[in-house]
């Protein structure tokens, strides 16, 4: 009889202690989340589109020789500096040497021609005057002048040419810049005007080259003024660009739109880098900006935020546009005055009470917030 009263006891002492932990749990799940809450307002934000793009010099020149030959030497290193003037490949010369020489002779032969044909005119001009002379003989005197200027005049532009060869056979590096790989080893037949030998490229001017998608283009507003921003390899830092080139047309097999800009002069980019790209293309009217730590996307892929409404948090669907500094743009869900939470959201749901924190701890909640929540992009 005592065995059962004591086990009844304890029976009932135990339902006691599980009581009065469900009514603290009960009084715990029933306290309303002190939230921190930021009053949203209409904005006028830039609409931007990300893509890839690809440097390069822009100015990039490519040298090639201007006579043909064997090429006997390369004085240059492959990917350093070179400056403009600068002798990058040597042809053999011999040829060109031989034939200086010879253009020489024969400016000299037509020279001592000429000479002749002065003093024969002369001597025709003094004794035509007294009939000593034929007029035949004055006339082929005469003629023989002009042909022996013209055959100086001839001799010496052959001249002029043959050092310009000879010159050429030197093949100096047009600008300066960073010289490329060689594309011809000591040795090779080199074409004249055929043959590229290497290229130079100006780091200090580049260029970036991309494409949008032609589905990206509609309500667009595309022009050379637009804002175009050039980010460094794995990070967030851009430089700013300036388009110079939009193509006329879509290219139809890749249904994309080609443009280029011009960056301005940097030290941290290299022609041939793969960089990322956006560019404006219009403006979202009436759009909001929330910080990015407070989206959160659904199961089904969509955009939401907890909004504040009368001591309750209402989960809001919402459309985004893009990213802007911290901040989404959102184009659609809000209107102005809605009080988006700001903080608390891994602790939300959809019509859980809660209560605004006091001004004080709205700050702080604000950047703590700022810096536990990772931005979604």
């Amino acid at each position: 009889m005592k065995k059962s009263l004591f086990g009844a006891l304890v029976l009932v002492s135990a339902l006691a202690v599980m009581s009065g932990c469900s009514d603290k749990n009960a009084t715990t799940q029933g306290k309303p989340v002190e939230v921190a809450t930021m009053a949203v307002t209409p904005v006028t934000a830039i609409r931007w589109v990300d893509t890839f793009g690809q440097t390069e010099g822009a100015e990039e020149v490519e040298v090639r020789a201007q006579v043909g030959g064997v090429l006997r030497a390369l004085n240059f290193k492959e990917g350093e500096t070179v400056k403009a003037g600068q002798t990058l490949f040597e042809i053999e010369k011999d040829p060109y040497e031989a034939s200086l020489r010879q253009a020489k002779a024969q400016t000299r032969q037509a020279q001592a021609e000429l000479v002749k044909a002065q003093r024969d005119y002369r001597r025709a001009s003094e004794l035509i005057k007294v009939n000593a002379v034929s007029r035949q003989e004055y006339d082929d005197a005469k003629t023989s002048l002009s042909v022996a200027q013209s055959a100086l005049a001839l001799a010496q532009a052959q001249e002029k040419n043959a050092a310009i060869d000879l010159e050429h056979a030197m093949v100096p590096a047009p600008v300066s810049g960073i010289a490329g790989k060689s594309e011809v080893n000591v040795g090779s037949l080199v074409t004249a005007g055929t043959t590229l030998l290497t290229t130079i490229t100006q780091p200090q001017s580049l260029r970036v080259t991309f494409a949008i998608s032609d589905s990206e283009l509609s309500n667009a507003k595309l022009t050379k003024d637009n804002l175009v921003r050039v980010f460094y390899p794995n990070s967030k830092e851009f430089i700013p660009a300036r388009l110079d080139y939009i193509a006329g047309q879509v290219d139809a097999d890749r249904g994309t739109l080609r443009l280029r800009a011009i960056l301005p002069e940097t030290d941290r980019l290299w022609p041939g880098q793969y960089v990322s790209v956006r560019i404006m293309m219009g403006e979202h009217k009436n759009a909001f900006l929330v910080p990015q730590g407070i989206v959160k996307q659904k199961a089904d892929g969509t955009y939401a935020v907890y909004v504040y409404d009368n001591g309750v948090a209402r989960e809001r669907s919402v459309l985004l546009g893009n990213w802007e500094g911290k901040d989404w743009v959102v184009t659609s869900g809000l209107k102005a005055g809605d009080e988006v939470i700001i903080n608390q959201i891994m602790r939300l749901r959809d019509g859980i009470q809660v209560t605004k924190a006091e001004p004080q701890k709205v700050e702080t909640a604000s950047a703590t917030n700022a810096q536990t929540e990772a931005p979604a992009k």
